[in-house]
């Protein structure tokens, strides 16, 4: 009997109510889906989702127990499927078949589409689905709905296609048409520049053209105020007009070569005057390597303890990758050592140009002999003609020498004796770098000597060259014969103007013996006594 009643039923559920046998119960419903769009407004030219919702308000036509109602009432495996061959508009269909699984009583799922608009013209479109689902048609069961047995179940497979209803509107869209070359260098600023055009169907009013920076060492901006965003503001932009936008960027120093993402937003006030945003575009800038500079062939003159014009000489190299223009070098002072002229204009510099530099300081007395360490900054200006500063200083080692006097003086003679007076001669030779002028030495004495013709003029002198000075010299009475302490300072002109001085140049000065003999001196002296003395007397005898 039971078997009857389950093929009676599968024959007659389509056509008429299931009416079970004596001992058996049925139920019979059905899912009732119907179907709406999330969002059913997009614009051409566009990538878009596609959200269809599906609701089950189900369907009973014989109840019976609870949990068998909500059975015959679920949809099952429901399967969504846009068919784009019938779309009657360029849109492409990036999305495959979508499950949803089940959808029971009350319930609803949606089913999300990736869509690739053309260039649809305005207007409504019908985007037909095709839905699959399956649902127990009657559930047959024996025993009281308390406590039912024996269950069976007569299952449908359901397959339909619902026809949907989107919409394209006129709107604005953006595109990037044309990049400048936007090249930079690390280190520095550049311009970024490129063209964009409304290619949609609106005018897009009061429009701001937002860019973001991916990277964290590129900015918007000058090097003293960095942004990672910055917008351009265009007044309006008609639908196939363009607008040519350029903005500074810079790069930091430790930024990696390469290529490097800028994302643009278009923000704007639609012809209803509804703000918009446009989708990201995106514009490219290429960072190269910074500009690097190298001091080559060092070179030191004078350049030791108590030195006013310590001189150092050398090239700056151009080492980067690009013209570096008004090239200038300065040289940073250290500790005491103090730059009399630390800056040399070099010019504009080609890549692995180089150019002479040269540099004066002055090393006082109290420096201490040795090696330090000089830093060399490089300024240059960029194609912008913005003032830049290498990223790093050039260090280099260079090494102080001990004091040296720039005069010695040999080969002291004299015969000067006690109580007379003598010609002094000393030879002066110059150890100095650079040809001198006006030079003049001056001898300095103390008791017992003494001189009244303390000056001698040497005049020019060459580096290695020896003059010999003269001065005239005495020596009192009570002078012992021995060496006396005296010194020669020397005054000259440098080749630059300067006048500079010595300190005193110790010396010996030998006092002699006086030579055998009647003593002049007092026979001198007698001899004159005696003419006063007979002058007086044959006056008197006039």
């Amino acid at each position: 009997m039971r078997r009857i009643t389950i093929l009676a039923v599968v024959g007659l559920l389509v056509v008429a109510p299931v009416v079970p046998g004596t001992a058996s119960s049925v139920v019979t419903g059905n899912p009732e889906l119907s179907y709406s769009v999330a969002d059913d407004t997009f614009g051409p030219n566009e990538e878009a989702r596609l959200t269809v919702v599906a609701t089950n308000d189900g369907n009973i036509e014989d109840g019976g127990v609870g949990r068998f109602e909500d059975q015959v009432q679920t949809a099952r495996s429901v399967q969504m499927d846009v068919q784009e061959g019938r779309i009657n508009a360029p849109i492409e269909v990036k999305s495959g078949t979508v499950t949803a699984g089940s959808i029971g009583p009350g319930g609803a799922a949606e089913f999300g589409f990736d869509l690739e608009i053309g260039d649809a013209e305005p207007g409504s479109y019908t985007v037909p689905v095709e839905v699959t689902y399956r649902h127990a048609r009657a559930v047959i069961y024996e025993g009281p709905t308390s406590a039912p047995s024996e269950t069976e179940y007569v299952w449908l497979d359901k397959e339909r296609t619902v026809d949907l209803t989107i919409r394209i509107e006129e709107t604005s869209t953006f595109d990037i048409v044309s990049e400048g070359s936007n090249e930079l260098f690390a280190g520095d600023t550049g311009s970024m520049a490129f063209t964009i055009e409304n290619t949609g169907s609106q005018t897009a009013r009061n429009a701001t053209i937002r860019l973001f920076s991916r990277a964290s060492g590129l900015y918007f901006g000058s090097p003293a105020a960095p942004s990672a965003e910055n917008g351009v503001f265009v007044e309006s932009l008609a639908p196939g007009e363009t607008e040519r936008v350029s903005v500074q960027v810079g790069a930091t120093d430790d930024l990696s070569p390469g290529n490097y993402p800028v994302d643009a937003v278009v923000a704007y006030r639609d012809e209803s005057d509804i703000g918009r945003e446009s989708d990201t575009l995106t514009a490219g800038v290429r960072v190269r390597p910074e500009r690097t500079f190298s001091m080559e062939g060092l070179k030191t003159r004078n350049f030791r303890v108590d030195e006013s014009e310590a001189r150092i000489s050398g090239r700056i190299v151009n080492t980067g990758p690009a013209v570096a223009r008004n090239v200038v070098v300065r040289m940073s002072g250290q500790g005491i050592v103090a730059p009399t002229n630390g800056e040399t204009a070099v010019g504009t510099l080609d890549p692995g140009e180089s150019a002479p530099v040269n540099f004066t300081a002055a090393i006082p007395s109290e420096a201490e002999p040795g090696s330090n360490s000089f830093a060399f900054e490089v300024e240059y200006e960029n194609a912008d003609g913005d003032v830049r500063t290498a990223a790093n200083p050039l260090r280099k080692t260079l090494a102080i020498g001990a004091e040296r006097d720039r005069f010695e003086v040999t080969d002291v003679e004299t015969s000067v004796t006690p109580g007379g007076t003598a010609r002094l001669s000393a030879d002066v030779r110059y150890v100095g770098d650079d040809p001198i002028s006006a030079v003049n030495a001056k001898l300095f004495t103390s008791d017992p000597l003494s001189s009244s013709d303390d000056g001698a003029y040497l005049g020019t002198m060459q580096p290695g060259d020896t003059t010999t000075a003269t001065f005239r010299i005495s020596a009192t009475s009570d002078a012992l014969p021995k060496q006396y302490a005296a010194s020669i300072e020397v005054r000259y002109d440098e080749s630059d103007g300067d006048t500079e001085f010595t300190d005193g140049i110790a010396i010996g000065v030998g006092v002699e013996e006086p030579s055998g003999g009647p003593p002049v001196v007092p026979i001198a002296l007698g001899v004159v006594l005696l003419l006063v003395i007979g002058g007086g007397v044959w006056y008197r005898r006039r």
